[in-house]
């Protein structure tokens, strides 16, 4: 039987080591032990110093009060080959990172992203942008790039999604973009998580032969009722189907 790899997948609102939330924030990643981490809207330092990152680049459009924040960061426990940064020229910039790395069950593809919110660029940045304009340029540019994806490569899709899965309060025009984008793909975050009181938004999509063996959710408060992230966290094991 395959052996299971552990995904951890959470956007921590740019908490730091340094934050009253950091030190918090870290001791989820000591307690699950993960193979894997997917941070949004974070910093290398706040990851384990064992193990090997990479980063999606810097430009967002808005902004980099820190130079040090990326909105999407991964950890592995074995290198990363096969990086890329930046997906496609008509990306929305600073939100796209992939690689491949060694597992439990072998090489597995990883795609990670923070597709933009509905409002991106509409008030604030560049003001350039009509609303969800940005985050339908994203899913358009992402639907061709998992379109090239290899059949016989083991491949995660991971961040920030930015629309719960089933649809809530985005449009439908919106949420069938995502659908459409991901069509052959199953959302191993769908609807209600163990440990947690709301869907996410932060997901993982995998398409066969991953199968998801448990899911548990990461509250964005702590057991002191500290505020960890405006976002819940999700806890994954994947295997391959036999």
């Amino acid at each position: 039987m395959s052996q299971s790899v552990r995904v951890l997948n959470w956007n921590v609102e740019w908490a730091t080591p340094r934050s009253p939330r950091g030190p918090h924030v870290q001791e989820h990643f000591r307690e699950n032990g993960p193979d894997l981490i997917c941070l949004t809207e974070g910093q290398a330092d706040l990851l384990p110093a064992s193990g090997h990152v990479i980063t999606s680049q810097a430009d967002t459009g808005y902004p980099i009060q820190k130079p040090q924040r990326r909105k999407v960061l991964f950890w592995s426990r074995s290198p990363w080959k096969n990086i890329d940064d930046l997906g496609s020229e008509g990306l929305p910039s600073g939100r796209f990172i992939a690689g491949t790395t060694q597992t439990k069950f072998g090489l597995l593809r990883v795609i990670g992203k923070c597709i933009p919110w509905s409002h991106a660029h509409v008030s604030t940045g560049r003001r350039d942008r009509r609303v969800w304009q940005d985050h339908l340029a994203y899913l358009t540019e992402l639907k061709f790039i998992l379109n090239r994806l290899s059949k016989d490569l083991v491949t995660i899709v991971v961040g920030d999604f930015n629309q719960l899965v089933p649809r809530h309060r985005a449009p439908e025009h919106a949420y069938t973009a995502l659908m459409e984008t991901f069509d052959g793909w199953s959302f191993a975050t769908e609807g209600t998580i163990p440990g947690l009181s709301r869907s996410l938004i932060d997901h993982v999509a995998i398409r066969s032969p991953l199968t998801c063996e448990r899911l548990k959710g990461i509250p964005r408060r702590s057991v002191s009722d500290l505020r960890l992230s405006d976002h819940d966290g999700i806890i994954a094991d994947f295997t391959l189907r036999s």
